[in-house]
């Protein structure tokens, strides 16, 4: 198949994913059974419904809401959001009662930042560990640094989050214990702010590169392990081609072409933030956002967050196919 031809198959693929997946969501939030007039209703103090039917307040509260759910044909409607949404309307939220663009876009930077930062931090530290297991497999310190990871990697991301935030948080006072910057500083480009913002980044980037770095050393040690057993290692070998030779072109860079497209990937789930870290934290992201709209049942937010999601990873897989092959001359675009 030709350059052309590829492209055109993997663009219509693309647009096919994202479409399915607004509709499939569209329709589970058209039937869905919970409402946001749940959590409405239960932040109405007691004296306010004094001398009133409560009963009466919530079904007026509840038959208002039910206007801003989607209603008719799910695919239609989901069609006229996707519309919507590449003019970059959003709808407005129903807990917040602002835009989604805006709430998404005052917290898309603080997810980036920690989550890309982690994930980079992560891969390079994890590959060249996970290399180095490799090629000592069998020996002491690539049984303790199995174990040592395989341990970190069982860890739900949210004990390892309490763990750091109950220890150096609470108990040392080294770290911050939530929210992105003091609220003594002033925001914008000052030192004080820099330093405040980075010492509040600590905890949930720390928490977040140790579990994914454990999961890249013990990818990466497997490819390693098996690379140093293909043919072109062994003849590398025995034409005595250098030893940092063979570990950089030959097993290094060829192990580490199968985890391209999986950190591609997980960049593309990184604009959907990281719901427990950022829930544990009170850090300002997206994931925070999802947590509180799902909680609160807020359909535009939890659609706004999903469809940046679904574009950035469907996005992200098309950019690895294309550039695959600038890092493996074997393979061809569109093959």
């Amino acid at each position: 198949m030709n350059m052309k031809g590829y492209l055109i198959r993997r663009g219509i693929m693309a647009i096919v994913t994202i479409l399915a997946t607004v509709i499939f969501t569209w329709a589970l939030l058209e039937y869905s059974p919970e409402s946001p007039a749940n959590y409405i209703f239960a932040q109405i103090s007691p004296s306010a419904l004094a001398g009133q039917r409560a009963e009466q307040i919530y079904a007026s509260l509840e038959q208002y809401l039910q206007t801003l759910k989607p209603h008719g044909n799910p695919i239609i409607e989901a069609l006229s959001y996707l519309w919507n949404f590449l003019h970059g309307n959003m709808g407005v939220s129903i807990i917040y009662e602002e835009p989604v663009t805006k709430l998404i876009a005052n917290a898309l930077p603080w997810t980036l930042f920690i989550v890309v930062t982690s994930v980079v931090i992560s891969f390079i530290i994890g590959v060249r560990i996970g290399e180095k297991m490799g090629y000592k497999r069998g020996t002491k310190t690539d049984s303790i640094l199995t174990m040592t990871f395989i341990t970190i990697r069982s860890i739900p991301v949210y004990i390892l989050g309490t763990i750091f935030l109950f220890f150096l948080g609470y108990i040392l006072g080294i770290f911050p214990t939530g929210g992105a910057y003091s609220v003594n500083v002033t925001p914008g480009f000052n030192l004080p702010f820099v330093i405040s913002v980075l010492r509040h980044a600590v905890l949930p980037i720390t928490t977040l590169t140790l579990i994914n770095l454990a999961g890249w050393a013990l990818h990466m040690r497997a490819n390693t392990i098996y690379t140093l057993g293909e043919d072109y290692v062994n003849f590398a070998e025995t034409r005595g081609v250098m030893d940092k030779i063979i570990e950089s072109k030959y097993v290094g860079r060829n192990s580490m072409l199968p985890l391209y497209t999986s950190l591609i990937i997980t960049l593309g789930f990184s604009f959907g933030g990281s719901i427990f870290v950022e829930e544990i934290f009170s850090y300002p992201g997206v994931g925070l956002l999802l947590y509180n709209s799902v909680m609160n049942n807020d359909y535009p937010v939890e659609m706004g967050i999903l469809v940046i999601i679904v574009f950035a990873v469907v996005i992200g897989m098309l950019l690895a196919d294309l550039t695959y092959s600038l890092l493996d001359p074997r393979v061809k675009v569109g093959e």
